[in-house]
C-alpha cells in the first residue's frame, strides 16, 4: 500500500514538473541565464562581436572615477526621482480624494482620468512634444495673458536646460490616474462606520481626510511609493523621443547613458556594469523603504 502511494506521489510530481515546464524554461534560459550572463560580461571588456576579454574591475573603476557621465546621468535621475515620485503620489492621492464622491457621472471621469496609462508612451511623448513647442504649443498658448502681465519671455520648456527635466516631471503627471486608480479602491474599502462616528464627535471634511482616510491608505501609498521608486530609476523613453537627453544632457537619464553605452558604443560589459550598479541603487533603496514600512503604513489593529 505504502509503495503504490509513493508512486502515485512520483507521478503527481513529474505531472506537476511538466505543467510548470514552460515557466521553469523561461525562468531559466530567459530570466536566470541573462542575469548571471550580465553579471560575468560587466568584468570583461565586450563588443558583442568577438569574445569577452576578462578584465575584473576595470569597468566599475571607470564609471566611479573616471567618467563624469556617468555622475551627471546618475544626478538627473536622483533629481527626477526626488522631484516627480512625491509630486506624483500627491496628485493622485488628489485626484482619488476628488473621485471618491458619488454623484452622477463620476464613473466617466474616472475613466477619462485614467484612460492616459493606456496610450502609447510614444504616441504620448510626441503628443506632449507638440504641446510644449515654445513658439506654438497649446501651453504657451494659453499661458501667453501670464507672460504679458509679468512681462516674460516664453517658457522654453523642454528646449531649455533649465526647465527641461522639469517639462519631463510635468508630463508624467498626466499618467497619475493609474495610482489615482488604487488609492479609490483602498478609499472604497474604508468601512463607513469610522466616518460616522467621526461625525458624530463633529469631525468635518478635512479632519476625516486627514485622522481617516489618509492613514488607511498608507499600504496603497508606500505600494505606489515602491513602484515609482523602481520606474523613476528606469526613465528612458520620454527624453529619448522628447529631447535625446539634451539640452546639454539636461535629460540624460541613466538608462540612456546605458543604452548609448551598449547600443552606440557597443561596448557591453560598461553597460553591464552599470545596470548592476543600478540594481544594487534600486536594492538599497526599497530595502530602506520596507525597513521604514512599520513605522509609515498602518496594517491593522494588531491581533
Amino acid at each position: 500500500m505504502a509503495t503504490s502511494i509513493t508512486k502515485l506521489k512520483k507521478q503527481e510530481n513529474i505531472i506537476g514538473y511538466l505543467f510548470a515546464s514552460p515557466w521553469l524554461f523561461g525562468l531559466i534560459v530567459l530570466g536566470a541565464f541573462p542575469i548571471l550572463a550580465s553579471f560575468y560580461i560587466s568584468f570583461t571588456t565586450y563588443d558583442m562581436i568577438g569574445v569577452p576579454k576578462f578584465i575584473g574591475f576595470e569597468n566599475y573603476r571607470i564609471l566611479f572615477t573616471n567618467d563624469n557621465i556617468f555622475w551627471q546621468s546618475l544626478g538627473n535621475t536622483l533629481y527626477h526621482v526626488v522631484i516627480a515620485i512625491p509630486l506624483g503620489l500627491l496628485v493622485g492621492i488628489i485626484l482619488a480624494l476628488l473621485l471618491n464622491n458619488k454623484i452622477k457621472g463620476m464613473s466617466i471621469y474616472r475613466t477619462l482620468f485614467y484612460l492616459p496609462n493606456v496610450v502609447s508612451i510614444v504616441a504620448m511623448s510626441l503628443l506632449w512634444l507638440w504641446l510644449f513647442q515654445p513658439s506654438f504649443g497649446l501651453i504657451n498658448e494659453v499661458l501667453a495673458p501670464v507672460y504679458e502681465l509679468f512681462k516674460m519671455e516664453p517658457l522654453r520648456w523642454h528646449q531649455d536646460a533649465s526647465t527641461s527635466k522639469l517639462t519631463l516631471i510635468l508630463m508624467g503627471l498626466w499618467t497619475a490616474g493609474g495610482s489615482m486608480v488604487i488609492y479609490l479602491a483602498q478609499m472604497q474599502d474604508i468601512p463607513t462606520s469610522l466616518y460616522e462616528s467621526a461625525e458624530v464627535d463633529g469631525a468635518n471634511w478635512f479632519k476625516k481626510t486627514l485622522y481617516i482616510t489618509l492613514p488607511l491608505m498608507t499600504p496603497s501609498i508606500f505600494f505606489n511609493l515602491i513602484m515609482g521608486l523602481i520606474g523613476g530609476f528606469q526613465v528612458f523613453t520620454i527624453a529619448y523621443i522628447m529631447t535625446a537627453g539634451g539640452p546639454s544632457r539636461s535629460t540624460y537619464y541613466y538608462a540612456y547613458y546605458l543604452f548609448d553605452k551598449m547600443m552606440v558604443d557597443r561596448s557591453m560589459g560598461m553597460a553591464s556594469a552599470m545596470a548592476w550598479i543600478l540594481l544594487v541603487i534600486v536594492l538599497i533603496i526599497t530595502v530602506i523603504a520596507l525597513r521604514l514600512n512599520k513605522y509609515v503604513v498602518y496594517l491593522g489593529e494588531e491581533s
